[in-house]
């Protein structure tokens, strides 16, 4: 699973990231991007304390765990150039924005269209945010499991889920054998509205390595095929109560075979 060694391990660089000072925390996957999720600047060194999950509260059926959620509205002939956006102005919440992915059929970049369509943080629902760790736990493989105790996720923050789907266009490229394409799944990571790290909840200090935005599974050997509209789930930590913060997706241009640092576009989705 993508970024999730990173996610649990990332607890080990408090003190090289602390001594780095101030950072945005927006970064690719494909970068050397392993943030701490507990990071603290501002000569401050508290001891994180490991984030506890309600457990006396009635779990969600299979359906509410393996569906993610959707406005119900599949028309994106009005969606939204990603690489139009910023930081101050991202897409909206539900709304559907295009950007291009790489197919290894014939190694150029495709459009396709993505959007969020749901945030959930553990205060305004801890039974969902469970419910995806265990879905998660239930399909994935051995390496792919999560313990939310060994996160050791800091006292003023909290587990959220993001939600979204991704609507691959019929005329995508596929394999001549299986009909298939690879994953279309998108990267995030999560970057303040200001810039800056992200402040601790009693504006003490500040957090530099909350931007790593972690897949989860949400069922097994899915045959990935052009024409059809997906749905994906990841997990990341945030402030409790901190909003000012959008996801920021690195791209291409659609038609893209050659890439480099020129070519490279950035992108924002917003949670609301």
């Amino acid at each position: 699973m993508k970024k999730l060694l990173a996610f649990a391990l990332s607890i080990l660089m408090v003190a090289s990231l602390a001594a780095c000072g101030e950072s945005e925390g927006s970064s690719n996957k494909k970068d050397d991007s392993v943030s701490s999720q507990s990071d603290v600047t501002e000569n401050e060194t508290n001891e994180p304390e490991e984030s506890s999950e309600e457990s006396t509260t009635e779990e969600a059926t299979d359906e509410e765990t393996t569906e993610a959620q959707s406005t119900g509205d599949d028309d994106t002939s009005s969606a939204i150039d990603l690489t139009s956006t910023s930081k101050e102005k991202p897409v909206p919440l539900g709304e559907w924005a295009k950007s291009a992915i790489y197919a290894v059929e014939d190694k150029t970049y495709h459009n396709v269209d993505f959007r969020i369509t749901k945030i959930t943080t553990q205060s305004e629902d801890a039974d969902y945010v469970k419910a995806a760790i265990e879905q998660n736990n239930k399909v994935s493989s051995e390496y792919g499991q999560i313990d939310v105790s060994e996160l050791k996720i800091p006292s003023d923050c909290e587990l959220c889920i993001l939600d979204y789907e991704v609507k691959v266009p019929a005329d995508f490229p596929k394999s001549d054998v299986t009909g298939n394409i690879s994953s279309p799944d998108e990267d995030f990571t999560v970057t303040t509205i200001k810039g800056g790290g992200i402040p601790s909840a009693d504006g003490t200090s500040t957090y530099i390595g909350l931007s790593t935005v972690s897949d989860l599974t949400l069922e097994k050997d899915v045959d990935y095929k052009p024409g059809n509209t997906y749905s994906f789930r990841c997990f990341y930590a945030m402030v409790k109560g901190f909003k000012d913060y959008v996801f920021q997706v690195t791209t291409y241009p659609d038609g893209t075979k050659e890439t480099s640092s020129d070519l490279i576009k950035y992108g924002y989705f917003g949670i609301k």
